[in-house]
């Protein structure tokens, strides 16, 4: 038998272990391109329905009457984004804020009439 002092350091070990990988995989930018390209179809859909927004540090959010779809899409979309302004931010010096609200511009700039975006001030509006 192995000691109960023993068994938890093999489970921390494989735990970080798990950690590591995930966090790994996730910070791939290939990876991470092709999941957001992805969901894309399903954010456009749901960014005409007035049921997401884009707000002023470059995220997604719930407006109006979400639904446990949107909310599971802006989980895994503002997830990777972070991931993305992380990398963004380590390669060019900058901090990961100020990528995202860098993108929050140009996503508001181009984002198509209906879509809710939210300027420098926190006031939101739809794009005309």
């Amino acid at each position: 038998m192995i000691p109960t002092t023993m068994n938890s350091r093999i489970i921390t070990l494989f735990l970080t272990l798990c950690l590591f990988v995930t966090s790994t995989f996730a910070q791939d930018p290939g990876a991470l391109r092709r999941r957001m390209s992805e969901r894309l179809p399903q954010l456009d859909e749901f960014k005409t329905a007035g049921v997401i927004g884009e707000n002023n540090r470059g995220f997604v959010e719930i407006r109006g009457k979400g639904t446990p779809a949107a909310a599971n899409l802006v989980t895994a979309e503002n997830q990777d984004r972070t991931a993305v302004y992380a990398l963004i931010a380590k390669s060019t010096g900058a901090k990961p804020e100020a990528v995202g609200m860098a993108r929050a511009r140009q996503i508001a700039a181009n984002s198509g009439p209906g879509v809710w975006v939210q300027d420098a001030d926190g006031r939101w509006a739809r794009k005309k």
